[in-house]
């Protein structure tokens, strides 16, 4: 079989690659779409199915666009117009729910479209190797190096900005921005690289500082080396307490809209409301004031740190943080919840947790889905306990990546 293949793609895979055929093979190549005739380097031989990448593009699709980014691995979807990306992302949704759960008959609502498929990330994390600062390449640790990123805030953008025209070769591994969306500012966390100067480090921050009015702090991990060690942000109008380290969502304009979908869907009026994988209570403290009582879990300190403090600082009552991992906490938990909010990392559902939610029956469930291929795997114990969905809402978090947030509601 030769090196390089051409094929007519006719279809968009989960994970955000062209899918084409050769003979009886499935071939998924990488930044094609469909529409497209593309000639593709094979880079993987499987006995199903090749991967290849695009090599050169002899029809092109209309919603092919010039991408913004150079180098542009961390946006793999930057070359595809924006209506477009959304159209494919709730294929995507409706193609692995039909596979997976195919007994389900609900239509999957349209996408939620972002505001700003650009400058929308309060966050990000970049690597130092030498003078080269950046995102890993894809699939290696070879650090790309990024002059600038419009996917960010522009106070991530001022941030990154002031670091590179810094002396930071050798003192850093990595670096973790952090922006307030509200209140636009930023802080920093550095990871520094081994046997680096705490002195050196502290006139980099210092002078970083100055150079950068944005910027309000910068901790060496987790201990404070300069200014401030959190950020401050407002979310379903609670004031939050974000230490560098803790998960926040990514995208602010969009993380208002998931609330509001999570708070039409769960209809709450009193009761005990359980939030697993909690993080800093994103969604447990904007819906804590229609609770009698929200138990939030969350296996990150950190983070738990941060929640109880928000709350505290909010003035609520009625949260309670719980640390530790929510497939050893949830079972242990006195019942009855009214309501429950699933919001897991990427690999989902430990199936202990959903063992757990089944027993304390609550009326209704959210379950939060980032990855599609996994939805069927968590739900399918649901469904077979007596749940039926009533909703499927995908939400665009991630402009300019395959990546897709899906809110899924269910009923007892």
């Amino acid at each position: 079989m030769a090196d390089i293949i051409e094929l007519d793609i006719d279809g968009i895979a989960q994970g955000g690659d062209g899918v084409g055929r050769l003979d009886e093979l499935v071939v998924f190549v990488s930044s094609a779409l469909p529409g497209e005739r593309v000639r593709a380097l094979i880079r993987e031989r499987h006995t199903r199915f090749l991967r290849a990448t695009v090599s050169d593009v002899l029809r092109a699709s209309p919603d092919r666009v010039a991408p913004l980014v150079n180098p542009g691995d961390h946006v793999p979807w930057q070359h595809i117009a924006y209506p477009a990306q959304v159209r494919y992302k709730q294929t995507i949704i409706a193609e692995q729910i039909a596979k997976f759960l195919p007994t389900v008959d609900l239509p999957v609502q349209p996408v939620i479209t972002a505001p700003h498929p650009w400058g929308y990330r309060n966050s990000a994390r970049l690597h130092a190797n030498g003078a080269a600062l950046g995102y890993h390449a894809i699939g290696t640790k070879t650090v790309l190096d990024v002059v600038d990123d419009p996917l960010l805030l522009p106070a991530l953008r001022a941030a990154l900005a002031g670091l590179r025209q810094l002396p930071f070769a050798g003192l850093i591994n990595e670096v973790h921005l952090r922006a307030s969306a509200t209140y636009g500012y930023a802080a920093a966390r550095l990871d520094p690289a081994p046997d680096a100067d705490r002195n050196a480090l502290v006139r980099l921050a210092a002078t970083w500082m100055a150079a950068t009015p944005v910027l309000a702090g910068v901790t060496l991990g987790d201990e404070p080396l300069i200014g401030a060690d959190a950020i401050y942000d407002e979310l379903g109008g609670v004031v939050f307490r974000l230490s560098l380290s803790s998960f926040f969502q990514v995208n602010h304009a969009q993380a208002e809209r998931m609330i509001e979908v999570v708070r039409a869907a769960l209809a709450p009026h009193g009761g005990r409301l359980l939030d697993a994988y909690s993080g800093v209570g994103s969604f447990a403290l904007p819906l804590a004031a229609a609770y009698d009582e929200v138990v939030a879990v969350e296996a990150h300190q950190p983070a738990v740190a941060d929640g109880r403090q928000s709350a505290a600082d909010n003035q609520m009552k009625n949260v309670r943080f719980i640390a530790g991992t929510a497939e050893r906490v949830v079972g242990r938990l006195p019942g009855p919840f009214h309501a429950a909010i699933l919001d897991p990392p990427r690999r989902g559902c430990h199936p202990a947790l959903i063992e757990a939610v089944i027993a304390h029956a609550p009326e209704r469930i959210v379950y939060i889905s980032c990855h599609p291929g996994l939805i069927g795997r968590d739900l399918a114990p649901l469904l077979a306990a007596g749940y039926h969905l009533t909703l499927v809402q995908p939400i665009d978090l991630f402009p300019q990546t395959p990546h897709v947030e899906t809110i899924l509601v269910l009923c007892r």
